[in-house]
């Protein structure tokens, strides 16, 4: 019982780092460009992952037939949410980037059904539903509600592609994380991640001058590469590794919880009751998708 709170409590965590990315990323990105900004959280974070890997992982020779699967998670899905993701945000408004990705336990569903991987319950979905007219209650909660204004296709389709992503990336890690360290499919994952990048921002590394950078921009590349990208994501191998890929997804709709009250107390920002409300129904869906039978 002790172990499986442990497991929620690291999740919270993991979605608690990710709540807080976004305003460390403001903090590099007002002097680094998208693309080298990538570049030095990803090395950060795989320096990291490296270093937790020779202090608590053990390292096996990896099998044939497990680089294709940590070329699909590493490539196709790590690789595809962190390149989609951003570029989606800027062609969308900030409340259908938030409705799209809210349904990433409905896209782990379907893959779990296509690869018949994970079975899901009705409590299950029950909660996932929860979880998502939370996420709307907040949406219609914050100034103005939804809002399509400056929403295209394009942006659209990149969120889509994001999101896909970041649930194939969730629910194929199940399979490595049961014969390899967490550590090791951490650090291979993000290599397979890292090096495209390196080769996308190869003309703008150049011109990059890195002490130049201001100590303010370098706290958030160390908190996005550390904690937002290489230990937020340990947690969610170990919440995976426990509880299934289902389960854990429920917990990726707890970011802008953590999002909107860090603007509370950091910014001064009020809350809605709208936004209050949406809170508690998305946490009622985490419990209840994780809550044991009688």
């Amino acid at each position: 019982m002790r172990n499986k709170l442990n497991i929620h409590f690291l999740l919270i965590l993991a979605v608690l780092f990710w709540g807080l990315t976004p305003s460390f990323m403001k903090l590099s990105l007002k002097e680094i460009e998208v693309f080298p900004f990538n570049v030095l959280r990803l090395f950060v974070a795989l320096l990291t992952s490296g270093i937790l890997l020779i202090i608590w992982g053990n390292w096996k020779p990896v099998k044939r037939n497990d680089w294709i699967s940590f070329i699909i998670i590493g490539f196709f899905g790590f690789f595809v949410f962190q390149f989609c993701f951003p570029f989606g945000v800027k062609n969308t408004s900030a409340s259908i980037a938030s409705l799209l990705m809210a349904t990433l336990p409905i896209d782990v569903i379907i893959i779990n059904l296509i690869s018949k991987s994970e079975t899901v319950n009705l409590k299950t979905g029950t909660g996932i539903s929860l979880s998502i007219i939370g996420i709307i209650v907040i949406i219609l909660g914050t100034k103005g509600g939804i809002s399509l204004e400056g929403t295209y296709t394009r942006g659209v389709i990149l969120l889509i592609a994001a999101e896909m992503g970041f649930a194939l990336y969730t629910v194929k890690a199940k399979e490595l994380i049961l014969r390899y360290s967490l550590y090791q499919v951490m650090f291979i994952v993000i290599l397979f991640s890292f090096i495209p990048f390196l080769i996308f921002s190869a003309n703008k590394l150049g011109s990059l001058n890195l002490l130049s950078i201001s100590h303010m921009a370098w706290t958030g590349v160390l908190f996005t590469g550390i904690m937002g990208t290489c230990v937020g994501n340990i947690f969610w191998y170990r919440g995976i590794q426990e509880l299934g890929s289902t389960r854990t997804s429920i917990y990726a709709n707890l970011p802008p919880v953590f999002g909107i009250s860090a603007s509370f107390l950091i910014l001064k920002d009020t809350l809605s009751i709208l936004q209050l409300l949406g809170g508690f129904i998305i946490m009622a869906g985490v419990i209840l998708a994780n809550r044991k039978k009688n």
